[in-house]
C-alpha cells in the first residue's frame, strides 16, 4: 500500500536532505485532498477508472545494485541494447532503472568531457544539488497540478537528471529506460531535462515492461524539460507498458527565447493510459512540434490531452497525432491551443488523425482553441474514419492477404509522423516496436 510512512523510509532509504522530505510530505497532503477523479469531471467524461484500486500497488523496495555492464543486467533488460530485439543501446548514453531502481549508467566520454551530466535524479540532487533544487522548487516546473502528480511528488525515485551546458552540441541521443519487471509494483519515475542556452540534445524516455505482459502495475510519472535561450531538445516518450498497467503521466515543456522543442508522444502499451503533454512558449521566437503515435487494441483505453500554450506573441507551434485503432481499443484526444492576451502574431495548428480497424474500436477527438489576442494564426482539424475497403481490395488483388494488407495501411497511415522524425535511429527503433505491436494484436500473419 501507498501510506504516509513510505515518504519517511523512501527518504531515509536515499539519504535525501530536509528540504526534500519537506516537499514529499507537502504532495501527499494534496494528494489527499485531492479527490479521486470521476466521470462527473471534464477531464474524465470519457476515460473511467473505477476498476482502479491503488491498494493493490506498492512500491518495490529500492536497491543500489547497480549492473557494471548491460550483459549483466536481468535476460529481458538486455535486450535494450541487442540480441533478438535488434534495439541497441543509445550512443550518447543509458540509464536503467528497474521497478524504480537505478540498474545500469553510462556516458560517453565525449559528452562527459563537455560537462553533461546525465544520472538518476537522486544522485543529481545528491551531487548537483544548485543544478536540481531551484527547479524542484519552482512553482510551475515543480508544481503538482492533479492527483497523480501530486502523489507522484510524494513518492518517487526513479527518473532521470540531463544537464546539457551552454554551447555544447549532445551530437548522439541519450535514453532512460524504465522497467516495470515486478506485478503489483507502484513505479513513480520524476525526470527532469536542462538544455542550456544554445544547446542542442536529443533525450529518449522508454518505458517497458519485462514481467508477464497481462502483470498487474501502476505508473505515475512526471517529466520536466527546460530548452533556454536558442537550445533545441529533440524529445521522444516511448511507452510500451504491459496492458496490465495503469498508466498516468504529465509531461511539460518550457520553450525559452529563440528555442526549439521537438516532442514525440508514442503510446504502444498498458492496460489504461491518461497523459497530459504540455508544451510553454515562454518567450519569443520558441517553435514548438508535437508530434502523437497511438497504436492499441485489445481492451486498451487511451487518453492523451495536449497544451500549445502560447504566452507571449512570434512563437509557433505545430501539432500532429495519429491514432489507429483495432478489437475494442478506445482512444480519447482532447487538444488545447490556447493564445494569451498580447500574445499577438502567434502561430499555430492542430491536426489529429483517427483510424479504425475494427467495428468495435472507438475514438474520441475534442479539438479546441482559446485565442485572446487578434492578431493570430490558429487552425486545427479532426478526422476519424475506417480502413478503405477499396484500398484492401486493391492490395488483396496484388496477392497480399487481408492482414498483410491492413498492416501496409497502418505503416502507411503512420509514415507522416516517422518522416518527421530527425533521427533514423529513433525511427527504425519506433518502426521496429510497431511491428512488434502489429504482430501482437493479429494484423500480421
Amino acid at each position: 500500500m501507498i501510506t504516509r510512512q513510505t515518504i519517511d523510509e523512501l527518504s531515509t532509504c536515499l539519504n535525501q536532505p530536509e528540504w526534500l522530505r519537506a516537499r514529499r510530505h507537502a504532495a501527499f497532503d494534496l494528494y489527499e485532498r485531492l479527490p479521486m477523479p470521476t466521470r462527473a469531471d471534464e477531464d474524465y467524461r470519457r476515460s473511467d477508472i473505477r476498476r482502479l484500486s491503488l491498494d493493490q500497488y506498492a512500491p518495490v523496495a529500492v536497491s543500489t545494485k547497480m549492473a557494471r555492464s548491460p550483459r549483466s543486467l536481468p535476460p529481458a533488460a538486455r535486450a535494450l541494447f541487442g540480441g533478438a530485439s535488434k534495439r541497441g543501446g543509445a550512443d550518447g548514453g543509458d540509464l536503467v532503472q528497474i521497478d524504480g531502481s537505478p540498474a545500469y549508467a553510462h556516458l560517453a566520454d565525449d559528452l562527459a568531457a563537455k560537462g553533461v551530466i546525465f544520472c538518476s535524479l537522486c544522485e543529481a540532487i545528491q551531487k548537483h544539488p544548485e543544478l536540481v533544487r531551484p527547479w524542484l522548487e519552482d512553482e510551475r516546473v515543480g508544481k503538482a497540478e492533479d492527483k497523480w502528480s501530486a502523489l507522484n511528488g510524494a513518492m518517487w525515485s526513479g527518473g532521470s537528471f540531463l544537464y546539457v551546458p551552454s554551447g555544447v552540441e549532445a551530437a548522439l541521443p541519450l535514453r532512460a529506460a524504465f522497467i516495470h519487471a515486478t506485478p503489483e509494483a507502484a513505479l513513480f519515475s520524476r525526470s527532469l531535462v536542462i538544455a542550456d542556452d544554445w544547446s542542442n540534445v536529443t533525450y529518449i524516455d522508454d518505458y517497458l515492461s519485462t514481467a508477464a505482459p497481462d502483470a498487474p502495475g501502476f505508473n505515475a510519472s512526471v517529466v520536466d524539460v527546460i530548452a533556454k535561450e536558442g537550445a533545441a531538445v529533440r524529445y521522444c516518450n516511448l511507452q510500451n507498458w504491459g496492458t496490465g498497467v495503469w498508466n498516468f503521466s504529465r509531461e511539460r515543456f518550457f520553450g525559452k527565447r529563440d528555442s526549439s522543442i521537438n516532442i514525440l508522444q508514442v503510446a504502444l502499451g498498458s492496460r489504461f493510459t491518461k497523459a497530459y503533454v504540455h508544451a510553454h512558449l515562454d518567450e519569443p521566437g520558441v517553435n514548438a512540434e508535437l508530434l502523437g503515435l497511438v497504436f492499441a487494441g485489445g481492451n486498451q483505453h487511451i487518453d492523451h490531452g495536449t497544451l500549445q500554450d502560447h504566452i507571449v506573441g512570434q512563437t509557433l507551434s505545430d501539432l500532429l497525432f495519429k491514432v489507429a485503432l483495432t478489437d475494442d481499443a478506445r482512444s480519447v484526444y482532447s487538444g488545447l491551443i490556447a493564445i494569451h492576451p498580447n500574445a499577438q502574431r502567434s502561430d499555430a495548428y492542430q491536426n489529429n488523425r483517427n483510424l479504425l480497424l475494427s467495428d468495435t474500436a472507438r475514438a474520441d477527438s475534442i479539438p479546441m482553441l482559446e485565442i485572446l489576442a487578434n492578431d493570430v494564426r490558429c487552425t486545427h482539424g479532426s478526422t476519424t474514419s475506417s480502413v478503405d475497403e477499396e484500398e484492401v481490395f486493391y492490395l488483396q488483388s496484388r496477392g497480399l492477404p487481408r492482414v498483410q494488407a491492413e498492416r501496409l495501411i497502418v505503416d502507411g497511415f503512420f509514415a507522416s509522423v516517422l518522416e518527421r522524425i530527425p533521427l533514423l535511429s529513433v525511427r527504425d527503433r519506433l518502426a521496429h516496436a510497431i511491428g512488434e505491436k502489429v504482430a501482437s494484436i493479429g494484423l500480421a500473419a
